[in-house]
């Protein structure tokens, strides 16, 4: 089954690198996202989200994701500061630490698929699970 991601980061060589990992995996990417207000236009469209904390508008990567979260949406984060959300946040499955390889997106995809499957899956190495 091909699942619909999207990717909210403000550097577009990160999410470009994202965006092509997901489309090797045979998914589909509805947007790259620098910013809550353009993030929040996808709720209805996005099954799986991976979020970064400080985008163009600030620190509004948590606050997006618990909100994405509670469309039913599979949400984790990808930050160069995990510290910022190590205490998890509500509905969210976990944080992964940029820089990721090509190796480590591809894991991270899986295992999301396998979540929005209702598939415990197995979580990359460097992903810290919240719940």
């Amino acid at each position: 089954m091909e699942y619909r991601f999207l990717i909210v980061e403000d550097s577009l060589l990160v999410a470009m690198d994202i965006e092509d990992a997901v489309h090797r995996s045979g998914h589909d990417v509805v947007g790259i996202a620098p910013d809550m207000k353009v993030a929040l236009n996808y709720t209805r469209e996005t099954d799986i989200a991976f979020v970064d904390v400080r985008l163009a508008d600030g620190e509004t990567g948590p606050q997006i994701a618990e909100t994405l979260a509670q469309f039913g949406i599979v949400v984790i984060m990808i930050t160069g500061n995990p510290g910022l959300v190590a205490t998890g946040l509500s509905g969210v499955v976990g944080v992964m630490a940029k820089p990721l390889t090509d190796q480590a997106s591809m894991d991270l995809i899986q295992f999301a698929v396998d979540r929005k499957n209702g598939r415990p899956g197995t979580p990359p190495a460097r992903l810290r699970l919240f719940h």
